[in-house]
This record gives C-alpha cells, structure tokens and sequence, in this order.
C-alpha cells in the first residue's frame, strides 16, 4: 500500500457534510419559522456546553459503478472540550482511526496501517478554527463535525433555501422534534430532543446530484453534558512502530489557512 493510498484511507473521516462557512443571519423566506427557532436553540445549547460527550452510530451509502447502493457504517465516540480541545474515535467497515486536537496540533491517526499525520499552527487555535483549516487545507472532516461548531446554526443553514417543521416523534425512546431542510446540493434532516435539552438525536443528509442519491446517518447517543476530561485525553502519544506520514495538502501554503505548519 503506498502513501497516497494510506491518506485515502486516513481521509475516510470525510462524510458528506453540510458546509460550515460563513453566512448571512438572514433566515430565507421559505424556512418556517418553528424549524428556525428550534435548530438555533439547539445550537445555542450545544454551543453552551464546556465539556461533552456523546456517541454517533454512523451509515453511509456507497454508489458503485454499476448503480448498486452498499451501505457501510461505524461509530465514533466523541469528546469535546471548549474551546480548544476535541477527540473522535472512529470504528467501523471503513477504518478504525482516531482524531486529536488539543489546542494547537491537530492528528489523524489509522489505527490498522499505524500511520498517522499531524499538523501544528504556529499559535493556540479554538476548535472552529481547527477544523476549518483541516477541512479547507487537507480535506479532512471529523465526523458529525457540523455540531462541533460554537455556532453550528449558521453553518447548518449556509445553503437552506427551505426548511419544514414535520412534528414530533422518538428517536430511540427520546421525543424529538423533526426538522427537515432543501439546498442546492444536499437535502437534510434533523431530530432534536424536545424539552430544556434540546440535543440532536439523529441526523441524515441525502446528496441530490450524486447518481443514487446516497445519504449518511447519525443517531446520536450517551449525551454527557458535564463530563470530566483530562488533558491527556486531547494528546497524541505515537504507539511503539506508527510511522508519521504527511498530509496532503488541497493548495499551496498550508500554513496560510490558521498560521500553522505542516509537519
């Protein structure tokens, strides 16, 4: 297996996602004003929280050159620190990897070659910050990332141009209100706890301009909304005989994007 191969396989943390950029506060005329109202407050409470964990079981659909659909999935346990630190452990039919970011050093590290590769700013960065640059730079995504932002609502909503309020059900026993929106490339749902919690529960995009409309799944899951981390948690220590490998960058100066360098 070469380099070029491993990174493929390394940069199998990338899932269709709902693009984080920036945007402008105004809501679309075609959004209702419920479904709004109740992503922003989940939005505002996700942001809220210092320090979290939870679980996301993940499927994905793979359209395969003759048109037939397989589904692949995993799940990745995340941990979240605000606002600099975060970790995903991912296991699943397409790899096993883990994700580490703990303030400046962002690592990516595949567990069954024991390659990893890492990158460093040149000073502190918050968690938004890092995971533009790894996204804009190297094309790495973490999983369920679009949640991870202090603002995960303006980045859900970049290219909305309709959104529903479809009513309430349960997600794995838990009542949720279930949102749905329309954008130029990707359809997407939610389903957010109701009540003075108002936590995702699951979360499915379907890719309108790919051949099979193939879609991802999160349900997410083991919300712990006051957990004790440790700075070790965050760190990267090699385990005996891993080989660092670099990046790929997606352009030019890698460094440009959070005054960082590649390592």
């Amino acid at each position: 297996m070469t380099v070029h191969h491993t990174l493929g396989l390394l940069a199998i943390f990338v899932f269709l996602s709902v693009s984080n950029t920036a945007s402008s506060a105004d809501e679309p005329s075609a959004i209702e004003p419920e479904a709004a109202q109740v992503l922003r407050q989940m939005s505002d409470y996700l942001g809220s929280l210092k320090s979290v964990t939870f679980r996301a079981d993940n499927t994905i659909d793979m359209v395969m050159p003759s048109g037939q659909q397989l589904q692949a999935g995993g799940n990745a346990d995340v941990a979240i620190q605000r606002p600099d630190r975060f970790r995903v452990n991912r296991k699943g039919d397409l790899g096993d990897q883990e994700f580490y970011f703990d303030g400046k050093t962002l690592t990516l590290y595949g567990k069954l070659v024991n390659y990893y590769a890492t990158m460093t700013a040149s000073e502190p960065i918050d968690i938004d910050t890092a995971l533009e640059f790894a996204r804009e730079e190297v094309g790495v995504v973490a999983p369920a990332s679009d949640l991870f932002y202090q603002n995960a609502y303006q980045g859900l909503m970049e290219d909305v141009a309709s959104g529903t309020y479809v009513g309430t059900s349960t997600v794995g026993g838990v009542e949720v209100h279930h949102l749905a929106f329309r954008g130029s490339e990707v359809d997407w749902q939610i389903w957010i706890e109701t009540g003075d919690k108002p936590l995702p529960r699951k979360y499915l995009i379907t890719s309108k301009w790919i051949t099979g409309a193939p879609q991802f799944t999160a349900v997410f899951s083991n919300w712990n909304m006051s957990a004790k981390l440790e700075d070790a948690l965050f760190k990267f220590t090699p385990p005996p005989g891993a080989e660092e490998i670099g990046f790929i960058p997606l352009r030019g100066d890698t460094g440009s994007g959070a005054g960082g360098t590649q390592q």
